[in-house]
């Protein structure tokens, strides 16, 4: 007996069957490697969101503004009005 889970699925949409027996057929795979091999893209794919909001979380607690700075729009709008209107 083998030591590899078995994940059975019931009440697949049509589509969703169709869609995976096309792409199997694309990449010379049977539709049961192909669930395989999305399920795997799936997990890759979450992995990889969960890794990227990790990074974008850090540099946010680098660049976190101090309580007293004005809001950026103050910023820009100060910049922006500071420039030579050049009419």
């Amino acid at each position: 007996m083998s030591d590899v889970p078995t994940l059975h699925i019931r009440n697949v949409p049509q589509p969703v069957y169709d869609a995976l027996k096309r792409r199997a057929g694309r990449n010379s795979r049977s539709l049961n490697m192909e669930v395989i091999a999305a399920l795997e893209e799936f997990v890759d794919d979450d992995r990889r969101s969960r890794s990227v909001l990790r990074r974008l979380d850090a540099l946010r607690a680098e660049f976190l503004l101090p309580d007293d700075a004005p809001p950026p729009e103050d910023v820009i709008r100060e910049l922006r009005d500071a420039e030579p209107r050049g009419f």
